[in-house]
């Protein structure tokens, strides 16, 4: 009896380990981090909300923060809170990122929908944007868009649609930049006032 519950101790501790890597949790309530449930580890798969923020592994689904969000690893659904969104890992925004200040995505990015902040969209990683990404500055030198990027200051891979803004900046553009400069360093008119035209 004595080996038989030492081996299901032992099992069961692996198992404990097994779940605590990959834990996961529908519903996530923070204050700050660490006053949150469940901990930074796991995997939230439905909705988050923060009072002031919260640090989560993984965020499959809505996210609510009073003043932010972290996600280490994947975002997979939609993000708003009231000064900025942070994602370490890959992001893929379905319907809305909002922040009163800023978004920030370092890694691979994909937004269907809109991708809106008042001051910075901020995205290092490859990917896309199709739909409309608007704050003062829009920066994505890997990013694509397919709709309208508008800002003060816009930059973008290539452009498939729409750039608005003071001064617009491409590699690739198959469409309209309207602002004071525009740059598309593919086309005809690699700096053009007013209005650019690429195909």
């Amino acid at each position: 009896m004595v080996r038989f519950s030492r081996y299901l101790i032992i099992i069961l501790s692996l198992l404990t380990v097994s779940f605590a890597k990959a834990a996961f949790s529908p519903l996530s309530v923070s204050i700050l981090p660490p006053v949150q449930f469940p901990g930074e580890d796991f995997s939230i798969t439905g909705a988050r909300l923060s009072v002031i923020y919260g640090q989560h592994r993984d965020i499959y689904g809505f996210d609510f923060g009073l003043v932010g969000n972290i996600t280490e690893q994947d975002f997979v659904g939609t993000g708003i809170s009231g000064i900025f969104n942070w994602t370490r890992g890959n992001t893929t925004i379905l319907g809305v990122q909002a922040a009163g200040i800023t978004n920030v995505n370092t890694s691979k990015i994909n937004v269907v929908g809109v991708q809106l902040a008042a001051i910075l969209n901020y995205n290092t990683g490859e990917g896309s944007v199709t739909g409309l990404q608007l704050a003062l500055g829009n920066l994505g030198e890997h990013l694509n868009i397919y709709g309208i990027q508008a800002g003060i200051y816009n930059k973008a891979q290539a452009v498939y649609g729409v750039q608005i803004g003071l001064i617009n900046y491409t590699e690739s553009l198959h469409g309209i930049q309207i602002g004071l400069v525009n740059f598309n360093h593919k086309g005809l008119f690699k700096v053009s006032p007013i209005l650019n035209v690429g195909f």
